[in-house]
């Protein structure tokens, strides 16, 4: 059954229909004109489904579409109803307005899809082997500034929290699928799911766009479905860090151990294609907080050419650097798996946070300044021609200031890091820091700077 209501809101009338029962979690339909009936009663089944719509002919097919009216009106009528926390989905504007819903107010929107949303235009993208450095530009702050990067549109991006899904449809769709493809990347919870079909991706391929949604819905957090995985094997956590092993006999058994005998298994699930293992193994690192998970994450992620593959591998590690609580196991694999690697250093912090340069400023979400703070502790062994252009934009974010001198003082000290002394002297010379911060003079002097100018 399907319930016809309208209201006002920021003096636009708004027509909406829900369906769905009562008591379900409320989901937030804005196909932008397309049609979403098969998807809508499929959802309806478990949910509680809105669909609004500014009426011009009292009907949603006749109805403006939401880039006319955006993420205000949207957020406005979630208010309205009283819907504090929301899953949202939308395609082409609809999606906009989602997306920029979720930016604004990321603790109203737990989960996120978008079916062919146009990315907003970036007007050059940044590359540490693209940019030309004239030192001659550093003689003060502002003209420091002026030759770094500024923000681009796709930043807002990095302040979206909830878990999404972005759906494309392929080289024959009207939008461009790098840009596509960069927007997944930028939210920090995303996973890009590609139906080659063109820009109706509903219309054309409408099982597989109803299942890839309804599943993502579904879908449990990694962690939880790593409990559930190593439940059904008679593994079942009886304390913070302690465990029983039914299946083995072995009774307790601590996490380092559950981590020692179970994550090569996990990774190695024949059952699972290779993203859902990465996710499986991510939720192990959730659960467990053990360097051992990691290993087994790198050694399955070697070799992977797939770019929606390794898009899950580095969401993974960006989403976990981001998080409110640290966790060791990710922050010990950057260094041990991937920063003293010759081979996997160059692509791992350009991933973790070398694109990401544009967004280091001093009003950029706190997931980004986190992240941004656990790459450059753990940065020493990092090539200064391959996180120079980092160090020098988070150099203009107070906030990040000590995590770039632990960057460089560990650079100095195990020699690994291709130190360049007088560009690292330049970037430190800007940081502000206490006179008596330890290490501080003794690496001043290492570097030839002398005293603070």
């Amino acid at each position: 059954m399907i319930e016809h209501h309208s209201l006002t809101v920021n003096g636009l009338p708004l027509e909406y229909e829900v369906s769905g029962p009562a008591n379900g979690d409320p989901l937030v339909l804005l196909p932008d004109q397309g049609d979403w009936a098969v998807l809508r009663a499929e959802l309806a089944r478990t949910r509680r489904v809105y669909l609004p719509y500014a009426c011009r002919n009292a009907e949603p097919a006749g109805s403006y579409p939401w880039p006319y009216w955006g993420a205000d009106v949207l957020l406005g009528f979630l208010d309205a109803l009283d819907l504090d926390r929301v899953d949202l989905a939308g395609r082409a504007g609809g999606g906009v307005a989602a997306y920029q819903a979720a930016a604004a107010r990321p603790g109203r929107v737990a989960r996120l899809v978008l079916e062919e949303v146009p990315a907003p235009r970036e007007d050059w993208q940044v590359r540490p082997d693209h940019v030309e450095i004239d030192w001659s530009e550093w003689s003060d702050r502002e003209q420091w500034g002026s030759s770094l990067p500024e923000p681009d549109e796709l930043d807002e991006f990095g302040r979206i929290t909830a878990r999404t899904l972005i759906l494309a449809g392929g080289p024959t769709s009207p939008y461009a699928q790098d840009r596509i493809a960069e927007m997944s990347r930028r939210i920090p919870d995303a996973r890009l799911t590609t139906i080659p079909v063109g820009h109706l991706v509903h219309a054309a391929a409408p099982q597989e766009f109803v299942r890839a949604v309804v599943d993502f819905l579904d879908e449990l957090p990694d962690g939880e479905s790593a409990r559930l995985w190593l439940a059904e094997r008679g593994v079942v956590r009886t304390g913070e860090h302690t465990w029983t092993d039914g299946g083995t006999g072995e009774g307790r058994l601590t996490s380092n151990e559950v981590a020692h005998w179970w994550s090569a298994a996990a990774l190695g699930d024949d059952s699972l294609d290779v993203e859902h293992r990465l996710r499986l193994g991510f939720g192990l690192v959730d659960l467990l907080d053990e360097h051992r998970v990691t290993v087994e994450i790198a050694s399955a992620a070697r070799g992977i050419a797939d770019p929606d593959t390794a898009r899950v591998l580095w969401n993974g590690y960006r989403s976990r650097l981001g998080a409110p609580a640290a966790c060791a196991a990710i922050t010990r694999s950057l260094r041990a798996d991937w920063f003293e690697d010759r081979d996997t250093v160059e692509t791992a912090f350009t991933e973790v946070l070398g694109k990401d340069v544009t967004q280091l400023q001093k009003d950029a979400p706190e997931a980004v300044l986190r992240r941004a703070r656990r790459v450059l502790e753990s940065s020493g062994r990092v090539p200064w021609q391959v996180k120079e252009l980092a160090y020098r934009a988070a150099a203009r974010v107070t906030a990040l200031h000590e995590a770039v001198f632990r960057g460089i003082l560990h650079s100095h000290r195990d020699g690994h890091g291709g130190l360049d002394r007088a560009r690292a002297r330049t970037v430190l010379d800007k940081l502000e820091l206490p006179a008596d911060t330890a290490h501080l003079a003794e690496l001043r002097t290492a570097l030839g700077s002398g005293p603070r100018p």
